[in-house]
């Protein structure tokens, strides 16, 4: 666990600690390290730099916990409008992307307000409206779990082109939750 020099080293500095202590209590040196090392604040401080040097950190292994995509939206209800759907959102929320892909589109429509469109690397499109903030540019690349708008109201748009047709309801809600997952 604690390699041979550490404990060598340790070994001395114990020795030498005895030995600067009889000297001085002896009265053949005039310095006061061992008084002052032995104050009654000190020693905690004194533990915590020997305790912090001698569990050296190359000994220890980094563990990491799986990383889990965060959903999609959290909604409350979906109901058609126009090609997509319209969900109610309880508040504010950030969008993520489910997949890698590329953003085509971010702009102002006159049906669905400020808009957002993703190509997703699995060949689909999604189409965000009424959102509040862009944080990615058009032609950008993202990553799955990346946040590339916020939706500020208490709607939101979304449309989902698949093999060159846009999903119904129904598969819209499957999409949706294939997302969350």
């Amino acid at each position: 666990m604690f390699s041979k020099k550490k404990w060598i080293f340790a070994f001395a500095f114990a020795v030498l600690f005895i030995m600067l202590s009889k000297l001085e209590n002896d009265r053949l040196l005039s310095t006061n390290y061992a008084a002052s090392l032995l104050a009654p604040q000190k020693p905690s401080e004194v533990y915590k730099k020997v305790v912090a040097w001698v569990n050296d950190r190359g000994d220890m292994i980094s563990v990491s916990a799986p990383i889990t995509t965060p959903p999609l939206i959290e909604y409350k209800s979906i109901q058609p409008f126009s090609k997509g759907a319209i969900l109610s959102i309880n508040e504010s929320q950030e969008l993520y992307a489910s997949e890698n892909g590329l953003v085509i589109f971010t702009g102002y429509t006159r049906e669905t307000g400020k808009t957002l469109s993703i190509l997703y690397d699995t060949g689909e499109t999604a189409t965000y409206g009424y959102v509040e903030d862009f944080y990615q540019l058009p032609y950008t690349t993202i990553s799955a779990g990346d946040i590339f708008a916020s939706v500020e109201n208490e709607l939101l748009y979304i449309e989902v082109e698949k093999e060159g047709e846009t999903l119904e309801v129904s598969n819209l809600v499957q999409w949706l939750s294939n997302t969350n997952e």
